[in-house]
Order: structure tokens, then C-alpha cells, then sequence
């Protein structure tokens, strides 16, 4: 019968959590609210997220899957089990975690998730809690109660996970819950007071905030000042630093020492290679990228650094193509609203809701004034999101049709003249803010669509906010200047390879930019 279901699905719960909890560990990526952003990533960050992505995809749906074992085991009847398990089944199993869950062009949401099914995994992870608490099914709670904007609430559950099993994971969570809260007081003192174990989380943490000094300071508290208790992660971290400080040669010396305990590790050999690249080495760089590039063929990261060896060595290569592949377009209003500006009035308020924080998120490229959407926008059943999602088709298909099939080219190689959407989100950037050079490592095939920008952009002399391509966000010895610049203005869709390089100058003081921008994958 039901009851004796349940217990057995109670029993299933607890090692599906910790289950859970092992592959989230093995993949030392957090897959919680906080960190489920956008899929572009920093130089030094964009490796992990290529490497472990298969990894994090597994961890994302275990937890997909746990509202439907909560549902099933907190029910009453069998119908109201199965009706429960579907809806909070569908709560979180396409979260920003997972970008490799994609939706076809003609689909302009994933899954009929919304406000009703947060509500029903509150309510279904509070009745488990009930029965005895672990931290995964208060970390659990705090993401349901993140989807509906509570975020008192999101944080005390944050905390009593934390408090419970304090791992590197519940501390980046909590870390980038208080951080994007703008609550830079308890920031500190949670980085401040971490334990030994999670000492590199720490420092990264820290380097994330842009406190760089204080950073090297406490990694040296850690690891000593010679680094003689320091790992192959805490080396990698050292190099991150060097990296951020302009310091080629002292990249190259903390990769040399990872590599050395680890010579197989991504995230070393990245830093190995920026080393060269910041050393005007791109002979080096190219030598060191060739056997990681014929093992990953797509791997957007290695296609990025690869471009900048060529810009180095002054050498022809399809990378540095970019009035080829380079693109932008006008919108065109969808239909039922009158013209693109109404559109763009719509749309700017509905996402303008979804921006609940104060401060930018930590490990991303918004810089100075800013915050981003931590859910997915394809999982909204908003009708000015669906109206979105139906105008970009036209644009997007003139995009695949107009850059070919070049074999010799990544992203011409993989065009077949169709797509399938792999995340969106949103921007929203104040006076003096910006993105500094990043790429998409989960992308194909990237965007940026201006919804809303300050009056005089386009036509700027300084061309403050202007979005510039081929430009690393770690320095060389001869200054790269932008291989193009294009000017924002409302209701303009650029459309590049997810492996170029790109950022922004500031917005002007006291203006606001919001965006909405998407990546693809062949479909």
C-alpha cells in the first residue's frame, strides 16, 4: 500500500541525497542558486566549466529528481502523489546548472515550470524537514524558496546547510547568496571564519570579489609564503591570481608547480597556456594547445586562446573572422504589440521584476553596477518571454544562413541550419558598469539583445557601453585593440561564435543597459 511506499521512497530519498552530495563533491562545481548564472565564464573559469560539465548535468539531475521523491513520500493518495511528483519534478529540472538542456526553436519553454511548483517543493521539502533534518533537504529549501523571491528565507536555509555539514560547496552558496544581497559585512566574516578544509574556496571566493590583495595575503596564511603546504588546486589558484595582476611570468611559475602534482589537470593547463600567451609566446601557446584542441575539437575555451596566439603571431587563421562572424540585427516587434519600443517596454518590465538582488554575482563577467537573473528565462511561461523567444527565430536563421558551412571555420563546421536554444538570462547594468572580456564555454553560438540602453549610445564618442570582440581579459605584451565594435541600441540582436572573446566599456554614469541574452547549440 501507499504508507509502506512511502517509507521505502523515504529510505530511497536519503541515498539519492547522499548520492547527490558525493557527485556534487566530485565535481567541485556548486550547483546551487547562487552560482546558476549565465553560461559565460572568465578566463581560468571557463576550463572547469568544460571539463566538469558532464559531471555537474549528473548532479543536476539527481536534483531535478528529488522534489518527486519528496512529493511521493509526503502524500496521501495516490493521486494526489502522482500529481505532486509531476510538478515538483518539473521545479529546478532545467535549472541555469544544466545548459546542456536544450529546447527546440519551435518551443519557447522548457517545461511548465513556474511560481506553483516552488510552491509545491517548499511545501513537500518542509514536510521531509519535518521528519528530521540534513542539510540537502535544507539546501533544497533554500533554492525553492529562491525561485519565489524569499530571500530571507532562501538564506536561513542556506545557513543551516552550511552550519550543518560546512563544505565547499554550502560555503560558495552561502558566500554568493550574502554577496549578491550586497551584504558585504557577513560576506567577509563567512570568508573570514571558514575552516581549514575549505581554505582554497576561501581565496577564491575573495579573488572573485576582486579583493586581490587580500587574497594573496590569505593564500599565503594558507599555503605559507612559499606555497609549502599548497596543493595542485591552491597552485592553479595562485596562477588565477598572478593572472589578475597582469604577472606573466608568475602564471607560468604557479601552472609549472600544478602540472607538477597534476600534469593531466584542465585548469593548469589553461593557466599554462594564458603563461605563454601574456608572455607574447604564441608559438609556445599554439604548440601546447594542439593536442588539447584535436581531443576536444569544440571546446570553446581552447578555440578562444587559440585566437589570441594568432593575433600575437600576426598569422592569418578563420578564428579572427569577425565581419564574417560578427553579426547584428533588428528585431522585428512580434505580433500584438504595436512596435518595437512597446516590445521592449513589455519585456523590460517583466524581466526588470526578475532582478531581485542588489550586487553583481561572483565568477562572472559583470563588472562595477550590475546584477543577473539566476533562473532561466526559458522556463518562465510569461507571454512577453514566449513573444521573445518566437522573434529571435527570424534572426537567427538569416544568422546560419548567412556564415555558412565552412569546414575550416568551429562554428561553421557544426552549422546544419538548425539550433535549439541552451539557456537565457538577463543583465542588468547601472552607471559605470560592464563585462570584461569573457566567452560562453557552453555555447555554440552566442547573443546579446539590447532591451533597454541609455539615450545617445549609439551615437557616443566615447562609445561607452559598446560591446568589443577579440579582446582577452588578461594582458599581452603589444596591447590588442578590439577586432570590432558594435553599438547598442534598443531592440538590436548581435549574434557571434561563443568562442570569441567579448566585453563591454562602461555604461555611462547614472544610466541603465538591460539585455537579455541567450546561447545555442547545433539542433
Amino acid at each position: 500500500g501507499l504508507p509502506c511506499r512511502a517509507v521505502r521512497l523515504r529510505r530511497l530519498l536519503a541515498r539519492l541525497l547522499l548520492l547527490l552530495r558525493r557527485r556534487v563533491d566530485e565535481g567541485h562545481e556548486e550547483p546551487a542558486i547562487a552560482q546558476e548564472f549565465s553560461a559565460n565564464a572568465n578566463a581560468g573559469d571557463h576550463h572547469q566549466q568544460h571539463e566538469e560539465g558532464h559531471r555537474r548535468a549528473g548532479a543536476t539531475f539527481l536534483f531535478a529528481l528529488l522534489p518527486a521523491f519528496a512529493a511521493l513520500a509526503s502524500a496521501t493518495d495516490t493521486t494526489s502523489a502522482v500529481s505532486a511528483a509531476a510538478v515538483t519534478a518539473s521545479f529546478l529540472s532545467t535549472t541555469r546548472a544544466n545548459q546542456r538542456s536544450a529546447v527546440s526553436p519551435a518551443t519557447t519553454r522548457v517545461t511548465p515550470t513556474d511560481r506553483a511548483a516552488a510552491v509545491a517543493a517548499v511545501t513537500a521539502f518542509e514536510a521531509l524537514l519535518a521528519d528530521g533534518e540534513t542539510p540537502e533537504l535544507h539546501f533544497m529549501l533554500g533554492r525553492a524558496h529562491q525561485e519565489l523571491n524569499a530571500l530571507d528565507r532562501a538564506e536561513a536555509c542556506f545557513r543551516a546547510a552550511y552550519t550543518q555539514r560546512p563544505d565547499r560547496d554550502s560555503l560558495r552558496n552561502l558566500a554568493n547568496l550574502y554577496w549578491m544581497q550586497g551584504d558585504r559585512a557577513r560576506f567577509d566574516a563567512l570568508i573570514a571564519e571558514a575552516p581549514a578544509g575549505l581554505r582554497t574556496v576561501a581565496v577564491r571566493l575573495m579573488v572573485d570579489s576582486g579583493a586581490l590583495e587580500a587574497a594573496g595575503a590569505a593564500w599565503a596564511r594558507a599555503f605559507g609564503t612559499q606555497g609549502e603546504a599548497a596543493d595542485g588546486e591552491a597552485w592553479t589558484l595562485k596562477a588565477l591570481m598572478a593572472r589578475e595582476a597582469g604577472q606573466g611570468d608568475a602564471v607560468a611559475a604557479a601552472a609549472d608547480r600544478a602540472l607538477a602534482l597534476n600534469p593531466s589537470d584542465a585548469a593548469a593547463q589553461d593557466m599554462r597556456i594564458v603563461a605563454d600567451l601574456m608572455q607574447g609566446r604564441g608559438e609556445a601557446a599554439l604548440r601546447r594547445l594542439a593536442p588539447l584542441r584535436e581531443a576536444a575539437p569544440e571546446a570553446q575555451h581552447w578555440l578562444a586562446h587559440e585566437s589570441v596566439a594568432h593575433r600575437l603571431l600576426e598569422t592569418a587563421s578563420p578564428l579572427l573572422d569577425v565581419n564574417h562572424y560578427v553579426r547584428a540585427y533588428d528585431l522585428v516587434p512580434p505580433p500584438g504589440y504595436a512596435s518595437l519600443d512597446a516590445f521592449n517596454a513589455a519585456l523590460g518590465q517583466k524581466l526588470r521584476a526578475l532582478h531581485p538582488f542588489s550586487a553583481r554575482p561572483l565568477n562572472q563577467s559583470l563588472r562595477g553596477n550590475g546584477t543577473q537573473t539566476t533562473r532561466n528565462l526559458l522556463d518562465h511561461e510569461d507571454e512577453v518571454i514566449r513573444a521573445y523567444c518566437a522573434a529571435l527565430d527570424a534572426p537567427i536563421r538569416s544568422y546560419l544562413e548567412e556564415i555558412g558551412q565552412d569546414p575550416a571555420h568551429p562554428t561553421g563546421a557544426r552549422n546544419q541550419g538548425t539550433y535549439r536554444f541552451s539557456g537565457m538570462w538577463s543583465v542588468r547594468l547601472t552607471g559605470q558598469g560592464y563585462h570584461e572580456p569573457h566567452i560562453h564555454p557552453a555555447g555554440w553560438i552566442s547573443s546579446a539583445y539590447y532591451v533597454q540602453v541609455p539615450d545617445g549610445t549609439d551615437t557616443a564618442p566615447d562609445r561607452a557601453g559598446w560591446i568589443g570582440f577579440g579582446v582577452p581579459p588578461y594582458q599581452t605584451p603589444q596591447r590588442l585593440p578590439p577586432l570590432k565594435e558594435i553599438a547598442p541600441r534598443p531592440g538590436r540582436l548581435v549574434l557571434f561564435p561563443s568562442f570569441m572573446w567579448h566585453g563591454t566599456r562602461p555604461i555611462a554614469a547614472g544610466a541603465e543597459r538591460m539585455t537579455a541574452p541567450f546561447d545555442l547549440l547545433p539542433g
